[in-house]
């Protein structure tokens, strides 16, 4: 799907990722920033990571189960 569906999906909750990601990205619920919970366990939020067209661009986006 592509990011902007992928995205309708965060906001109702859902978790989100890429087939290559290890990770996924969700929108927190208390502060409501957009977040990247990676591979290692480790957690990027919103501000601290640059949104690459590449990604965003992307149309293999699917809600991460």
């Amino acid at each position: 799907m592509k990011f902007e569906q992928a995205y309708m999906e965060m906001l109702k909750g859902k978790k989100i990722k890429r087939p290559c990601f290890k990770g996924y990205w969700f929108i927190d619920g208390i502060t409501g920033k957009v977040g990247i919970h990676l591979a290692s366990g480790d957690e990027i939020m919103e501000g601290d990571f640059d949104l690459t067209l590449r990604n965003v661009l992307a149309e293999d986006w699917e809600v991460a189960e």
